[in-house]
Order: structure tokens, then C-alpha cells, then sequence
């Protein structure tokens, strides 16, 4: 609790800075004085001044947070922009303790999840669609249907390659969504704005790789972060990823991730990457200072992290349709697969009720590709033997004897 700077949560100014190679101080151009005088709640901006900014930039980390979240619409966040949360609002605090975690390497000060609010049946009211989105409930986490793309107010990275880094004759291209595709001091992008997310299982527990961890060198793509789950697990949830790639340097011989120094210290450091261009000094430099052996010898490596998709959550109106997951309900038959048919309910328009992709592209979202789709979730993917409304869910049968069609 002693290294807790009151300010950066609690300024109103939005004047307050940090010098970055100063360890955490303040600006000296600062009016601290003007600033203790104006302290208040925390807000969006003051959470948004670093953790919008995860990974050097906006949106670069974060699939689902950015400035858009300071007045976003209704349609980017139901819970910011329907109806002003605050951060507070769901990351609640007991004595500093902030709820609630990323799925990349957190602090834990308590979890927090969708269901502390909206409860193990979300879903309110009667009906077929009630009764079998609560079931879903059971097996599916709330921002599968919720958030059915990410990054859909900011462009996000999804792509890193630190090796390419170092080419200062080298001219950054315009992306088309107006994003460099390149920075001699950090390497290649490859950016994505609206990115469908990739499914799988999670149980609430991460796999991650520590500083110092030894990995497999010759692997051909390394999981720094892997979420824990699976379909046999009854506490495993279908949840919504991003997959951040990136090409990283490892020991060749001790078999741990490198930490580089990159930020020069001042006028004389010799071996700062963003001074130098030289990865030998700049491992050497780093590995020492994270109390870490180094043997001189280090190469490049594929990485993939999962960052979980928690923000940007959608209006019900604006959630997954059960066609756009369920193939087999996109034809004449749909709900009348099992149940009895009714004149007095429309099971086409219940199953197709849902998430228009065409909506989302006429207000410039790059959602094309998603118009029309109905296989959005890869069910042999997930461990199922195909569309569970034909094959049947994870731990029951098919109902009424129902066999599905070779």
C-alpha cells in the first residue's frame, strides 16, 4: 500500500503525468498543488489513462477497451454508454483491493464476473427463448452472445513481431483502417478492427509463463497465457478471446524469455535498444537487471497470449441470434426440430433474433464477412461431435429419442 500513487486514480485535472524513465514520479511540470486540490471518485478517464494504453499504445493489448469507452454509444457498451458506469461500478474496492483481473498476468485483488449482478439465469421473463438462454447460461459465458466481436470502436493489435524492429529507412504503410504497420522501435503490426473472437474453453484459471519460467525453444508456437477448461469440466464455459500473436526472443541454452532494456536511461547509457540497435547489448543490459542468467545466445520464437474479451459488452438486441451459431436452425426447420409446432409463436423469427452485422457495417464497421454467417462457433472445434441441437450437448443426450441424420 505504500507504493500507491493517490493521484493517478483519484486526479480531475487530467493534468497529471509521469516522466517514464523517472520510476513512477511525477512531471515536474506538474501543479501538484492544483491537482491534490481538485482529487475526486475515480472515473473512465482516470482508469483509461493506463489501462487503455496496455502495450505502449491505445487498443494495442486491450481487445475491448479504449478512449471510445469515455462517451461511447449504447451500441459499443451497453453498460458505459446505456447507462454511465464508471469503472467503479463493477470493479468495486474494499481497502484498495480492486476486483476483478485481465487474463494476461494480473494482480489479484477478487474476482468479478457478469453473474454477480445478472445472477445464474440472466435471462428474465417466460418463453421458449427465455428458457433455452438460460440453459446456454450453464455452458456458455454471458460475452460469448454478448460480445460477438471485439475491438469494434478501436482497432486492436493481434499481431507483434519485435524481430523486425530496427529498420529506421524503413516507411510505416497506412492499414485500412489508417494504423501503422510498422515502428523501427517496436517492430511489425498487423492490426484488426471488429475481429471475431476465437472460442474455447475456460474455467476462470489461467496457464501463464512467469519471468524466468523455462519453455519449449523449438515449440512452434508458445502460449505465454492459456485459459483452463474443458468440455468435460462442468465449470468450463465457452468464452470469447483475442488472440495476441507476437515473435519474442528466448535463451537458447537457460530456455527463458528475454527482457530487453530499451528506454535509455540518459545521455550515456551504452547498451538501451532504442539508442543503439543492438539486441546483444540490450539482452545483456536486461537479463542482469531482472537478476536472470543469460548465455549470449537467444533466437526468435512465435508467442501467442489470449486476452479475454470483458468490455464492449452489447444490448440483448444487439447479441448473437441462435442461427448465427446454430448452422442447423438455418433452414425451414428450426425450433420445430424438437418442439411441437404453434401458430401462436414464430420459431424463425425467435431463432434469427439477434446480432445484424449488417447494421454494424452501415455504421462503418468492418463486419462484412459476418453477414449471413451461421457456423460462428466451431462446435468440433470445442470438443462436440457437430452442432449440438443435432448431436446433443456435452453431458446429455438428444431429447425425445431424436437421432440425428448420417
Amino acid at each position: 500500500m505504500t507504493k500507491i500513487d493517490c493521484l493517478v486514480c483519484h486526479d480531475r485535472t487530467g493534468t497529471y503525468k509521469k516522466v517514464p524513465t523517472e520510476a513512477g514520479m511525477p512531471d515536474p511540470k506538474v501543479d501538484l498543488v492544483k491537482v491534490a486540490k481538485s482529487v475526486g471518485r475515480s472515473s473512465r478517464m482516470t482508469c483509461g489513462e493506463c489501462h487503455f494504453n496496455g502495450g505502449g499504445g491505445e487498443a494495442v493489448k486491450h481487445a475491448d477497451m479504449s478512449r471510445q469507452l469515455l462517451d461511447p454509444e449504447r451500441s459499443c457498451d451497453v453498460h458505459m454508454g446505456g447507462y454511465d458506469f464508471q469503472c467503479s461500478e463493477c470493479h468495486q474496492t474494499r481497502n484498495h483491493k480492486i476486483a476483478g483481473r485481465s487474463t494476461s498476468v494480473p494482480v489479484s485483488e477478487g474476482s468479478f464476473s457478469c453473474e454477480k449482478c445478472h445472477g445464474e439465469q440472466p435471462h428474465y421473463g417466460e418463453g421458449l427463448l427465455i428458457h433455452h438462454l438460460n440453459k446456454h447460461a450453464q455452458t456458455i459465458a454471458c460475452n460469448t452472445c454478448h460480445s460477438p466481436v471485439y475491438a469494434k470502436c478501436k482497432p486492436t493489435v493481434v499481431s507483434w513481431d519485435w524481430s523486425k524492429a530496427g529498420d529506421k529507412s524503413r516507411k510505416p504503410q497506412k492499414d485500412k483502417y489508417g494504423m501503422d504497420d510498422y515502428n523501427w522501435m517496436k517492430g511489425e503490426f498487423v492490426w484488426i478492427e471488429s475481429g471475431k473472437p476465437n472460442y474455447t474453453w475456460y474455467n476462470g484459471s489461467m496457464k501463464r509463463v512467469l519471468l524466468g519460467d523455462k519453455v519449449d525453444a523449438d515449440a512452434l508456437l508458445l502460449n505465454i497465457t492459456e485459459p483452463v477448461g474443458s468440455i468435460k469440466d462442468p465449470g468450463s464455459k465457452i468464452a470469447p478471446f483475442k488472440f495476441m500473436l507476437g515473435t519474442m526472443a528466448v535463451d537458447l541454452e537457460h530456455r527463458h524469455l528475454m527482457v530487453p532494456h530499451l528506454f535509455p536511461k540518459n545521455k550515456e547509457d551504452t547498451t538501451a535498444y532504442w539508442k543503439h540497435l543492438d539486441w546483444q547489448k540490450a539482452y545483456t543490459t536486461g537479463m542482469q537487471a531482472a537478476h536472470l542468467p543469460y548465455s549470449g545466445k537467444y533466437k526468435w520464437i512465435d508467442t501467442r497470449m489470449y486476452w479475454g474479451i470483458e468490455h464492449e459488452v452489447m444490448p440483448a438486441d444487439m447479441a448473437l441470434s441462435c442461427v448465427q451459431c446454430h448452422e442447423s436452425l438455418k433452414g425451414e426447420r428450426t425450433c420445430n426440430r424438437c418442439h411441437q409446432d404453434n401458430k401462436n409463436v414464430d420459431f424463425k423469427k425467435i431463432a434469427q433474433k439477434g446480432t445484424d452485422f449488417s447494421y454494424m457495417a452501415s455504421k462503418g464497421r468492418d463486419v462484412n464477412h459476418l453477414i449471413g454467417k451461421t457456423d460462428y462457433i466451431d462446435f468440433k472445434g470445442l470438443g462436440y461431435k457437430g452442432d449440438p441441437i443435432i448431436h446433443g450437448g456435452r453431458f446429455k443426450k438428444l431429447p425425445m429419442g431424436y437421432k440425428p441424420q448420417q
